[in-house]
C-alpha cells in the first residue's frame, strides 16, 4: 500500500469549514438576525452593567482599581468558556464519533483538536458580552492597559479552552484493559459506544385508536423508560412540588406568592424542555413516512402538558392559605398565560429541529436566557422578547417533517 498523500491536518481543516458553512446555512437569514439581536441586547446589558461600577471605582480609587476591575470581569468571562468547553467536551467524550473513525489513517492529536473545537463553540458565545465590557472601559482606562487587557483576553481564553478541554477528554475518556495505554481521542472512540443495557418488555399488540394519542402513548412509553427525558420530566415533578410546597414555607403573603411563582416558573421551563427534546427526538427517517400530520404532533404534546400545568394551577389556587377567592383565580389566570408562553416555545423549538434533540433544548434555554438578561436590563423586556421567539419558532412549523437541505 502506498502512503496517503493528503495532509491529514488539511483534511480536517476543510472538513470543518464544511461543516460551518453548513451549520450557517442551515440556521437561515431570519435567525442569523435573532442570533446578532440577541448579541446585541447582551453586549449592551453588560456595557450598561460594566460602565458603571468601573466609572465609580476611578472616581473613587483611580483608573489603577478601575484596570483590575475590568481584568477581573474579563477573567471571570474566560472561567466561564473554560466551564462551557470543558462540559461540552465531557459530552462529546461520552457520545464521540465512534469506532469507525479508529479505521482511519489519522493521527489521535487531529482527532483531539477536532473535539476541542467542537467543544469549543459553546465558548465562543460569552465573546460578545467579553467585548461588551472592554469597551466599557474606553475614556475610563488608558488606552495602553486596554491594548494590553483585550490581548491578555485573547490569550488567557485560548489558552484556557485549551486546557479545560484536554482535561476533561483526559478524565471522562476511561477504558479497561490495553486500551489504557491508548491516546485519549482514541480512548474516548473506543469507549464511546458502551453497550446498552436491555430491558424485557411486554410484546407489542396492535390496537385502535387517533394518530395524536399513538403518539402522545409513545411520549409516555420513552419518558418512563430513556434516561433523557425521564430526566427532565423527572426535574418538572419535583420542581411543581417544590412549588406547592413553598405556600407553608413562611408567613408573609407576598414572600409566599413569589416563592411559590418561582417554583411553578422554573418547572414550567423544565417542561418545555421535556417537550423540546421530545418533539425533536424521534429519528426523522422513521417518522417521515407515517400518517402523521403537524396537528397530531403538536396536540400529543400539548395536551398532556395542560393538563399537568391546568392540575398545578388548581393546587395553587386551593393550597394557599388566607387568600380570598378573587385572589386565587387572578393567580391562576395571571400564571398560567407565562405559563403557556414558556411551554409552547418549547414544543415549537422542537417541532421545527426535527432529530436535534439537543440543539432544540439549547436553543430554548438560549432564549430563556436572553430573555432573562433583558428583563434585568429593562423590566418586562424579556417578555417581549420570549414573545417574539414563539412568533418565530411557530413560523418555522412547516419544516417540522421537512428533509434538511443538502
Amino acid at each position: 500500500m502506498t502512503a496517503p498523500t493528503a495532509d491529514p491536518a488539511r483534511t480536517f481543516r476543510s472538513l470543518a469549514a464544511r461543516l460551518a458553512a453548513r451549520r450557517a446555512a442551515a440556521m437561515g437569514l431570519r435567525l442569523w438576525v435573532v442570533c446578532a439581536a440577541l448579541a446585541l441586547s447582551a453586549g449592551a446589558f453588560t456595557y450598561w452593567q460594566v460602565r458603571v461600577p468601573l466609572d465609580g471605582a476611578r472616581r473613587s480609587r483611580g483608573p489603577a482599581a478601575a484596570t483590575q476591575r475590568l481584568a477581573i470581569v474579563l477573567a471571570t468571562f474566560v472561567a466561564g468558556a473554560a466551564v462551557l468547553a470543558g462540559s461540552r467536551q465531557v459530552t462529546l467524550a461520552a457520545d464521540a464519533p465512534g469506532p469507525e473513525w479508529l479505521a482511519l489513517p489519522v493521527e489521535p492529536a487531529q482527532v483531539e483538536r477536532h473535539l476541542a473545537r467542537e467543544a469549543a463553540l459553546p465558548a465562543l458565545a460569552l465573546v460578545p458580552p467579553a467585548a461588551a465590557a472592554w469597551l466599557a472601559g474606553w475614556g475610563l482606562i488608558a488606552p495602553g492597559a486596554l491594548a494590553a487587557l483585550a490581548l491578555a483576553f485573547a490569550i488567557a481564553l485560548w489558552l484556557a479552552v485549551r486546557v479545560a478541554c484536554a482535561l476533561a477528554l483526559r478524565a471522562t475518556a476511561g477504558a479497561a484493559g490495553p486500551a489504557r495505554r491508548l491516546p485519549p481521542a482514541w480512548r474516548a472512540l473506543v469507549s464511546a459506544r458502551r453497550p446498552v443495557r436491555v430491558t424485557r418488555v411486554r410484546p407489542a399488540r396492535f390496537r385502535i385508536e387517533s394518530r395524536w394519542r399513538a403518539l402522545a402513548r409513545l411520549d409516555r412509553a420513552v419518558t418512563r423508560r430513556a434516561g433523557s427525558p425521564r430526566a427532565r420530566f423527572a426535574l418538572v415533578l419535583v420542581l411543581l412540588a417544590l412549588s406547592v410546597a413553598a405556600w407553608f414555607a413562611g408567613r408573609d403573603p407576598r414572600e409566599l406568592r413569589a416563592q411559590a411563582f418561582a417554583g411553578f416558573s422554573a418547572a414550567c421551563a423544565a417542561l418545555g424542555a421535556w417537550a423540546a427534546w421530545r418533539a425533536a427526538g424521534d429519528p426523522p427517517p422513521a417518522v417521515r413516512p407515517l400518517p402523521i400530520s403537524l396537528a397530531d404532533s403538536w396536540r400529543a404534546r400539548a395536551l398532556p402538558m395542560l393538563t399537568l400545568v391546568g392540575a398545578a394551577l388548581l393546587l395553587h389556587a386551593v393550597v394557599p392559605p388566607a387568600i380570598p377567592l378573587v385572589a386565587r383565580a387572578g393567580l391562576v389566570l395571571t400564571w398560567a398565560l407565562p405559563a403557556l408562553l414558556v411551554m409552547l416555545l418549547g414544543l415549537h423549538i422542537g417541532l421545527s429541529l426535527p432529530g436535534r434533540p439537543a440543539a432544540a433544548e439549547n436553543l430554548f434555554y438560549g432564549w430563556l436566557s436572553a430573555g432573562l438578561v433583558a428583563s434585568f436590563a429593562i423590566p418586562l423586556f424579556g417578555w417581549g422578547m420570549l414573545i417574539a421567539a414563539f412568533i418565530h419558532a411557530t413560523r418555522r412549523l412547516t419544516r417540522w417533517n421537512a428533509p434538511e437541505v443538502a
